[in-house]
């Protein structure tokens, strides 16, 4: 268990890479704070995982694939019959941009 306390100085330096303002009155809150959250890691820590196999995910679902298999694909020709206006062997769409 850590005994440390975070001092407004780390807070400061944190708060400066984070590219956060902290204002100086709130300094001694923001550090009591991430008292409060390093504790908690450490009780998390304290957890015995030795027997706890690594995972990747939390459930057991496997991902479902299909072959891949090569099929007859839809003619340019057959599409564009059942587009309401086209334009040469384009579909023709309304404008969406002035």
């Amino acid at each position: 268990m850590s005994d440390k306390k975070i001092t407004i100085d780390q807070v400061k330096h944190i708060a400066k890479l984070s590219k956060l303002n902290i204002p100086d009155d709130e300094l001694e809150y923001y550090a009591s704070e991430m008292e409060k959250m390093i504790k908690h890691f450490d009780i998390i820590s304290s957890v015995d995982t030795s027997d706890i196999e690594p995972m990747t995910h939390v459930s057991n679902f496997k991902n479902v694939k299909r072959s891949d298999s090569e099929k007859q694909s839809l003619k340019a020709s057959d599409a564009i019959k059942n587009a309401p206006e086209t334009f040469g062997r384009f579909i023709k769409i309304p404008k969406i941009l002035d």
